[in-house]
Formats: C-alpha cells, structure tokens, sequence
C-alpha cells in the first residue's frame, strides 16, 4: 500500500505541480488511511460480535462497468433482507469510526452538499445515497478504481488491481477478508443478512471469491461493446475532469491512459469468457444475463434471478420491480455519451477486438446495429 500512496503522490506531482491535489494527497490522504485503519481495529474492542457473524449465500453482480450492474443492484436491493452500504459507510466501513463523522454526515445533510458526483457524469454519487460495494476496496488499493482514476496515467501499470485471481494467495485473500469484515459489520449495523454485492471489477477476482464465499452465487451481465466503451469512457473522462481537470494532463498521458483503458475493457471481457469457455466457473453458481433481456423483459428476468439465487422476494418488492418495469419503455440516458473518436476508438476496432463477444454471447457487432436503427 505505501509504494502505491507514494505513486500517487509522484502522480499528482507530475499531472498538477504542488496544488491542492497534491497537497491532499500528501496530508488528507494518509490521515484517512490512518483513521480507516485505527477505527477498523477499534471494532475488534467496542463490536466484538461482528468477527461471529455468517455470510451466508452472499449474490455478486459482476460485469464490466455500464453493463447494467448498478441497475441489477438497485433492483435486487428493493429486497427487505438486503444489506446496503451508503456511500459514507463504504468511505467510513469502521462502525467505531462512523460514531466519531456522524456528526458532520448530519451536517452536510442539513447544508444539502452530500453529493459527490453529478447525474451529468453517467453516474450520480451521493454520501447518503446506496453505492456499490467494489469501493470498499479502494480503502486497501486494491481494485481498478484505484488504477483507473489519477493513477492511471502514471508511468506505471498495477496488474495486482486487475488480475486479482492471479496473485499470491496472501495478497488475493487479504482482500477478500476485508470484504468479509466489511459485510459482517454492516450486516451487525443494519440488521438484515442478504448481501447483495455489486463487484464489477471483481469479475477478475471470481475463482477468489467462490473460495472464500462458498455458498455465494453470481450474476455476470453481459452488454453489447459498441454500448459498453463509449459509455464507460464517457464516465471514466468525466468524472475525472470534474474530480481533478483533465486540462493540465498532456495529450500523450490522456491518449496512452486511454489504450490502457481499452485493453483492460478487453481483459475484463475475455478473462469471464475463458473462464466460461474452459468450464473452470460452474453454471450452479453463475447465472449469466443479457443487458437487453434485463431491460426488456425486466420482471421474467428478476424472477429467474431471485429463482436461480435463493434470495427472498416479498410483495412489496415484486411490486416495485412491476413499477419499474413500466417506465422501462420510456426510459433515456440523463447524460450524453462522448463520441469514440474523442478516444481514438474506432468501431471496427470494437468488432474485431470483442469478436469472441459477439460471437459467443449473440450480440451484433457494428454494421447490424445499424442495420436494426
């Protein structure tokens, strides 16, 4: 973790001289971690019961990002057992520690000034909304939000944030025994004991995952690329000039962030197709859906879900998901998706590098699509 802080601080150095980024970065930052950690071992004194607690059947949403994970996941978490984190808890996982910021989570409430990113960017995040649970790995560096934000445009590449099944066993449960920790805590504060764990970085970390959860399911979602890339870049390039600026990073880093971006969308993708291909994943643990069933044929969907899951479904949330159905006839995008060219992306570079895509999962590649408008 210190040769990666002190990446970042290299990082924020190079990108944005001695400003505000790097100062945050050099004081804030490590003051945080400290914090993090301190109250974390607090627990172990004041909240000695969670270390008892069961993870029991835990549901893993997996998937590239902008494949429809976070809708999956509000779905599912209309269920009255599901376990959800609140942005501030995933930022804040002690409980110990979230006695001691409370105090000022109530007063950004009151201010109104809880939100942490706009709905413009492609993805509203807000301290006192649900958020997904891939960044609770942020607090120990390890996961592709870490490489994928200011990191990414250093010098050098982090494999261990993205082939996490690849890396030593000491390293590849440390992280899993932090989400476990994490789960155990907020099931003790809330409550409720259905984990419902929207990972889609973690698609990586599956074999890891069906270790160390052995009674966990997962649901892989799988979108058409041509929707996927310039989607999730869009994301990726406005959140992070609204963050830090993307105007004093030269042109050179941007372009050469953006082939890593890419290839590791690829990755993402073929590392669960092999995995498929090969039949090291098995069917009685991965339900694998279709982007367009989901927002077709919403309710047939979330009922084999809920089947294929064991996960308990009430009226009320059947209800909900009836509502929701409804409105997906009229749905649209409250943001604009970028143009690819502003990512020197080409769309017969999609079909030829996602071929085993489109091929394996039926999806159209580019001249179809069109075609179908």
């Amino acid at each position: 973790m210190v040769k990666i802080y002190l990446n970042g601080l290299k990082v924020r150095w190079q990108l944005y001289g001695f400003g505000k980024h790097f100062f945050v970065w050099l004081f804030i930052e490590p003051a945080y971690k400290a914090f993090t950690f301190t109250t974390l071992f607090l627990d172990k004194i004041f909240y000695p019961q969670y270390q008892n607690i069961k993870v029991k059947k835990p549901i893993f949403i997996i998937g590239h990002p902008r494949s429809g994970t976070t809708f999956l996941h509000k779905m599912l978490g209309h269920s009255e057992e599901a376990v959800k984190f609140k942005m501030w808890h995933i930022k804040i996982p002690s409980l110990f520690g979230r006695i001691l910021v409370r105090p000022l989570i109530n007063r950004l409430r009151r201010k109104g000034a809880t939100e942490l990113l706009p709905k413009e960017t492609g993805h509203s995040v807000d301290l006192d909304k649900a958020e997904e649970e891939e960044i609770l790995l942020t607090n120990i560096y390890d996961t592709q939000f870490v490489s994928g934000a200011i990191l990414g445009f250093g010098d050098r590449e982090y494999p261990e944030m993205q082939w996490c099944d690849q890396q030593p066993d000491k390293a590849r449960f440390r992280a899993t025994n932090f989400l476990k920790g994490c789960f155990q805590r907020q099931i003790l504060a809330t409550g409720k004991h259905q984990i419902i764990a929207q990972m889609h970085f973690s698609t990586h970390r599956i074999k890891t995952l069906m270790e160390a959860f052995p009674d966990a399911k997962f649901i892989y979602i799988v979108r058409n690329p041509h929707q996927v890339v310039p989607s999730f870049f869009s994301l990726q390039h406005k959140a992070i000039d609204f963050r830090w600026g993307l105007k004093p990073i030269p042109e050179r880093l941007i372009t050469r962030y953006n082939k890593r971006r890419y290839q590791a969308m690829i990755d993402l993708y073929r590392y669960f197709y092999d995995l498929q291909i090969n039949r090291e994943i098995s069917e009685e643990r991965v339900m694998v859906t279709h982007y367009d069933t989901l927002n077709s044929d919403l309710e047939s969907t979330i009922n084999k879900i809920i089947e294929f899951t064991g996960m308990s479904a009430s009226d009320e949330m059947k209800g909900k998901i009836a509502v929701q159905a409804a409105k997906q006839k009229d749905y649209k995008p409250e943001h604009k998706t970028m143009s690819l060219e502003v990512f020197g992306i080409t769309r017969e570079q999609i079909d030829k590098d996602f071929s085993f895509v489109f091929e394996n999962y039926g999806l159209d590649k580019w001249h179809k699509l069109q075609g179908n408008g």
